[in-house]
Parts: C-alpha cells; sequence; structure tokens
C-alpha cells in the first residue's frame, strides 16, 4: 500500500523535523535574547 508507506514516511520525517527544528529555534532564541542586554 503506497499510501500507508507515505504516511509513515511523512511522521517519520515531521518527527525528525520537531525533534530537530524546535530545540535550534529554541536555543537560537535564547541566544539572541541573552545578548541583547550586553
Amino acid at each position: 500500500a503506497p499510501l500507508a508507506i507515505a504516511v509513515i514516511g511523512g511522521l517519520a520525517v515531521s518527527t525528525l523535523l520537531t525533534l530537530v527544528f524546535v530545540p535550534v529555534l529554541y536555543h537560537l532564541f535564547e541566544r539572541r535574547r541573552v545578548q541583547r542586554p550586553v
């Protein structure tokens, strides 16, 4: 079933992107917020 492969692949990719993208964004925002008052 190609649809099942597409659904599972999409879930896996979105999960990996979330696990990578969210911490990176959080780190960038934290670093930017810390540098601003200096």
